[in-house]
């Protein structure tokens, strides 16, 4: 009896799982074949293939989903009670437990929180934004920048913070002036034509918002002592601020910040907190996830990988037995870890290490909107704390929680500080610095260290070099044996989720690549 292509396929996933459902359907060209490119995940069977995942952080997250869709038989060894690693949004009760002992305890307003890891999704991640859209977790826009936001030098406006606007808007009027001059003095004649040269000028005057004589005396994109409004008032425009005093100011880190490219508008966040992304992953992989699993030893053979790790609610030591293994726990919770790992891999692992990065909540009333109308985005200082960001979420909302203070502490004035209280007086001065008569306003402080915080000891690899990456990096980029290696540290997007996740698609490609040739060899 005849049997259809609907039959056959189900009798086949009934039999072998989704994977081989899903590759019957591509050979068959039932699906669309993948772009070929490193984001794009294999379909490759892997029905009867077991995998250990270390570390439940984006990347173990993610080669646990991926696997699972192509029949893989997964565990992932995650030592906290929670999963994301990094990707945690601290809220009211809370605790946040440092390597030193010492401890916080969050007591924010209901509905407050605080993204203490990631905290922006690029509009050219695509690979995280494809994971927000497959796992239904709904997004909303974060304003990495506002022409509202301000800058701060003691050596500019008698120290006294301005709008962004104006140093932005200022300083590209004063170059469009000096540039237009040169090309009208025929300084350019060589490289420009005549007919180039009227292009030239017309575009440099609407561009600095020069006057007739290519001078630059104001533009209203600076902004207004006073604004416009009704008959006969035309407000009074800001006066320009100085060349000379913008570049003694030396802002440019804030000036520039948008043009990185992965700070481009738009960005995303998701609504209620970063840790949707981690959480929505969880609930769909509640089987193969074991928490409180502390890993202890890494032993592999010719045939396969064993790990042992402490379960921490009942203090005994367990095992888990499986072909591959993929580690996806920060390279510097690898140092405590034994292993039969090869001498060139220990060796890298001893010698990597990790910038601690810092960042300070605040809950307030929300006088950054009502009194200088910041709607997001960040300030920038020249002062010990840096940098200010505002939230995005919940605008309008009586009360919000103020980033004062993210960069990181090694190498820093920062990092100098004797204390927390030093600390967080620092934080306090940088907003008052911005927002004069206003740092009083902030209370239920919450200071995080990634340096200090226990399974992480770092935010992520120090040396990285966009051309070459860190020292060692391609050992990291190759698999040990049977053991892959996964996370944003074996990515050229440090730091980033996105490259966390490349990394999991890269790792589940590799195996998947193995397990096939192996399969071709055998049958």
């Amino acid at each position: 009896m005849a049997v259809t292509r609907r039959e056959f396929l189900l009798r086949v996933g009934q039999a072998g799982g989704y994977g081989a459902a899903f590759t019957l359907m591509q050979s068959l060209g039932m699906l669309p074949l993948p772009e070929s490119n490193a984001q794009a995940v294999k379909p490759r069977d892997g029905k009867g293939t077991k995998i250990i995942i270390l570390g439940g952080g984006i990347a173990g997250l993610a080669a646990a989903w991926e696997m699972g869709k192509l029949g893989y038989s997964c565990t992932l060894l995650e030592a906290r009670k929670r999963v994301g690693g990094r990707n945690w949004t601290i809220r009211n009760g809370n605790n946040i437990d440092f390597a030193n002992g010492s401890s916080q305890q969050c007591v924010f307003e209901e509905g407050n929180y605080f993204n203490a890891g990631p905290a922006r999704l690029p509009s050219i991640h695509k690979t995280m934004l494809g994971y927000c859209h497959e796992l239904d977790v709904p997004l909303e826009v974060e304003i990495n920048t506002s022409r509202s936001a301000l800058l701060q030098a003691d050596s500019l406006n008698n120290g006294s913070a301005v709008e962004q606007r104006r140093v932005i808007y200022d300083t590209r009027g004063h170059v469009s002036e000096l540039l237009a001059k040169c090309v009208k003095q025929g300084s350019l004649d060589k490289d420009i034509s005549k007919d180039d040269t009227d292009r030239m000028i017309t575009f440099l005057r609407a561009y600095g918002s020069l006057d007739p004589d290519l001078v630059y005396k104001g533009s209203p994109s600076a902004g207004y002592l006073s604004y416009p409004g009704a008959g006969p008032d035309e407000g009074r425009l800001h006066p320009p601020l100085s060349m000379h005093a913008l570049l003694d100011a030396d802002l440019w880190t804030g000036v520039l910040a948008e043009d990185t490219l992965d700070w481009q508008a738009t960005m995303f966040q998701p609504i209620g907190g970063m840790d949707q992304i981690p959480k929505a992953f969880e609930a769909k992989l509640a089987a193969v996830i074991r928490h409180e699993a502390e890993v202890t030893e890494i032993r592999q053979t010719n045939s396969g990988v064993s790990v042992n790790y402490k379960d921490r609610k009942s203090g005994k030591t367990e095992s888990v037995e499986g072909d591959y293994c993929i580690c996806a726990v920060p390279l510097t919770m690898l140092k405590s870890v034994k292993s039969n790992l090869s001498p060139s891999i220990k060796q890298a692992i001893s010698d990597v290490t990790y910038d601690s990065a810092y960042k300070i909540a605040w809950e307030s009333p929300r006088f950054w909107e009502s009194d200088f109308h910041i709607y997001g985005g960040l300030s920038y200082l020249q002062q010990t704390v840096n940098v200010v960001w505002y939230p995005s979420a919940k605008l309008f909302s009586p009360n919000g929680i103020l980033i004062g203070g993210y960069s990181l502490e090694n190498g820093t004035p920062f990092g100098e500080l004797p204390n927390l209280q030093a600390k967080l007086s620092a934080s306090r001065q940088a907003i008052e610095k911005l927002h004069p008569g206003h740092s009083q306003k902030l209370v239920k402080p919450v200071y995080m260290s990634w340096g200090q915080i226990p399974y992480n000891l770092g935010a992520w690899i120090s040396g990285f070099r966009e051309e070459e990456g860190p020292k060692d990096y391609a050992k990291f980029t190759k698999p040990d044996g049977r053991v892959y290696f996964a996370g944003d540290h074996t990515s050229h997007l440090i730091g980033w989720q996105e490259g966390a996740a490349l990394s999991a698609i890269r790792a589940v490609n590799l195996i998947g690549d193995r397990v096939h040739e192996g399969t071709k060899l055998a049958s």
